[in-house]
C-alpha cells in the first residue's frame, strides 16, 4: 500500500525547513533537551503530529509517525493521485496497519493523545501508541469508535464533541469545535471519508474506514503558555475569535488558499500570537513534492508576518525539538 493514500487527502503541500526563531520566541535543541520549569518543549513528528511535553506531562496530537514507512515504500510518492473510478476504489479498500517498528523509535512515553478527526493521517497510530503506553485518547465519537475497533478499553478514551473545557490538574484543555479543510476543489463533503465511523468496527481498518466524524481543535494550557492546536486548514472565526495563545499551531498547506483571507483573519482573531508554528504543511516524505512544499513554506511565513509583523514564525524540522521558555 502506497503513500499515495496520504496525497490523495491533499495533506502533503509544504517542507520542513530550517528553524527561523529568535531565542526569545523559541529555540530548537536536541531531542533530549531537559524542560524548564515553565518551558515548553514542542517535537514536530510530521504531518499534524506533535509532541508537546513540559517535562512532566506528555502530550501528543494526531500522532502519525507511520508517515515516514510508507512514504519509503512507494519511490513515486509526491506524483498526483490516480483519478480511475477503479484506482480509487482500491485505495478505499486497502488494509492500513502501523509501523510499529517505527513508532516504538520515535514515542517512549505518551499521556495523553488529542486527535483532531479520524482521517487515517490522524488518528492510524493513536491506538497502538495508546495501548503500549497506556494514553489517554480525546476525540469525536469516530475517534473512538476507530481506537474500540483496535480493542482500545473506555477507560483510555475521553469522547468530546467541542465546547468542552475540562481540567485535568497539570494542564486543561478547550476543546473547540471546528470544521476541515476544503478538499477536492470545495467538494469535500461530497466524500466518503467526510462520514462517521460506527460502533462496531473491527480491526484491521481500511482506507474508507477512516472517516473524519467531525473536526476539532484544542486550547491545551500547560506550565503556564497557552498553545493553539490545529489538524487542518480552515477553523470558525467566532470559535477563534478572543483566544489568546502565545504558540499557534496552525494547519499551513496550499489548501488554505480555499479559504478566504485564511491567514490574516486568524491572526487577527487570535491576538497576533507571538509565535507561529505551521502544521500539517510537510512533503510527507515525498521527493517530488519537495520544492512545492518549500515555496508555501515561504507563502506561508509571508502571509503571517503581513497580517502579524510581530509574530515569531518557526518552521519545524522533523523530530526536532522546539523550547519555548517561561513566559515573561
Amino acid at each position: 500500500m502506497r503513500v499515495r493514500w496520504i496525497l490523495a487527502l491533499g495533506c502533503a503541500c509544504a517542507l520542513a525547513l530550517p528553524c527561523r526563531v529568535a531565542a526569545q520566541a523559541g529555540r530548537t535543541l536536541p531531542s533530549n533537551v531537559a524542560v524548564g520549569a515553565g518551558e515548553l518543549r514542542l517535537t514536530y513528528l510530521g504531518n499534524a503530529g506533535w509532541e508537546i511535553t513540559d517535562g512532566r506531562t506528555v502530550v501528543l496530537v494526531d500522532p502519525f509517525i507511520s508517515l515516514f514507512a510508507y512514504a519509503r515504500r512507494d519511490s513515486t510518492a509526491g506524483s498526483p493521485p490516480r483519478r480511475t473510478e477503479a484506482a480509487q476504489a482500491a485505495l478505499m479498500d486497502s488494509v492500513l496497519t502501523p509501523d510499529t517498528a517505527g513508532i516504538d523509535r520515535r514515542v517512549r512515553r505518551a499521556d495523553f493523545i488529542l486527535i483532531t478527526h479520524g482521517h487515517a493521517d490522524h488518528m492510524l497510530d493513536a491506538p497502538y501508541i495508546a495501548r503500549r503506553t497506556g494514553a489517554v485518547i480525546v476525540g469525536h465519537e469516530t475517534a473512538a469508535n476507530l481506537a474500540r475497533a483496535y480493542e482500545i478499553p473506555d477507560s483510555l478514551l475521553i469522547t468530546v464533541r467541542g465546547g468542552e473545557d475540562y481540567e485535568f490538574g497539570a494542564f486543561s484543555l478547550k476543546v473547540i469545535p471546528n470544521i476541515h479543510t476544503a478538499l477536492r476543489e470545495k467538494r469535500y463533503y461530497n466524500t466518503p471519508l467526510a462520514g462517521a465511523a460506527p460502533r462496531g468496527l473491527k480491526a484491521p481498518l481500511r482506507f474508507r474506514d477512516f472517516v473524519e466524524g467531525g473536526n476539532l481543535a484544542y486550547l491545551l494550557r500547560i506550565a503556564g503558555h497557552q498553545v493553539l492546536i490545529m489538524g487542518s486548514m480552515n477553523y470558525i472565526e467566532r470559535e477563534m475569535d478572543g483566544l489568546r495563545p502565545d504558540v499557534a499551531l496552525v494547519g499551513a498547506n496550499a489548501q488554505r488558499r480555499h479559504i478566504h483571507d485564511y491567514t490574516g483573519r486568524l491572526m487577527r482573531a487570535l491576538g497576533r500570537p507571538r509565535l507561529v508554528i505551521p502544521t500539517h504543511a510537510d512533503a510527507a516524505g515525498a521527493p517530488a513534492a519537495q520544492a512545492a512544499a518549500a515555496e508555501n513554506a515561504r507563502a506561508f511565513t509571508a502571509e503571517v508576518m503581513a497580517a502579524s509583523p510581530t509574530t515569531r514564525v518557526v518552521i519545524p524540522k522533523w523530530f526536532e525539538p522546539i523550547l519555548v521558555p517561561a513566559p515573561r
